[in-house]
């Protein structure tokens, strides 16, 4: 289903509870979507970003490169992210919540992510959406593993009170274990050229 307005169309209809997987190749600039569109659309309502890798920070930069970029309302949103890192890259935007070591032990993965899920719980303003970066990335680097120690994770401690997007690059994750992360979503946006299209919904786009 192509959708024209990924924050009329899409983002207004999610609900706490449902995880939205974003998925982009290489040569698509996510970072305009990401830093220009996605996160100011939702910043209002409290975000979690979980930063593998420094991906998300690298977007960023990429961002605020380009022409035309509103740098006041930009510093406005990165000042009121909260920002779980994960792994080595700098993180110079948000408030570091929490500084985790990846890993691909699906024991200690979900140790740290019910960790980081009882800091949000937390907050004296709680949060309504968890965006991710660089989850591919870390898929890439030892496939099998990962998509287990998430599976763990997400079928032990669901996330009912947040509305979770992950970005993904397919280009760098094998079917498989993509596959695994569309059956855990509840909605599936593809983005090509700009443009958007809901493979799978959970009200998106009806």
């Amino acid at each position: 289903m192509a959708i024209k307005d990924l924050k009329k169309d899409a983002l207004s209809r999610m609900t706490p509870g449902d995880v939205v997987l974003i998925e982009y190749q290489s040569r698509e600039p996510i970072e305009n979507l990401a830093w220009g569109e996605l996160l100011p659309a939702i910043a209002p309502g409290g975000v979690v970003v979980v930063d593998f890798f420094g991906l998300g920070e690298i977007l960023l930069r990429k961002f605020v490169r380009k022409e035309n970029v509103d740098y006041s309302a930009t510093l406005e949103i990165l000042r009121s992210l909260k920002v779980v890192k994960v792994g080595p890259g700098t993180v110079t935007y948000g408030e570091i919540l929490e500084d985790v070591v990846p890993s691909y032990d699906s024991h200690t993965f979900l140790r740290n992510y019910h960790s980081i899920m009882s800091k949000i719980s937390r907050l004296p303003q709680k949060p309504k959406y968890m965006v991710t970066f660089g989850l591919s990335h870390y898929i890439h680097f030892s496939p099998e593993d990962a998509v287990k120690a998430i599976l763990t994770a997400v079928s032990t401690i669901p996330g009912e009170d947040l509305i979770i997007i992950n970005f993904i690059n397919t280009d760098i994750v094998d079917r498989p274990h993509l596959a695994i992360l569309e059956e855990l979503s509840t909605a599936i946006v593809e983005v090509s050229k700009g443009e958007f299209k809901v493979y799978k919904d959970g009200g998106i786009g009806d």
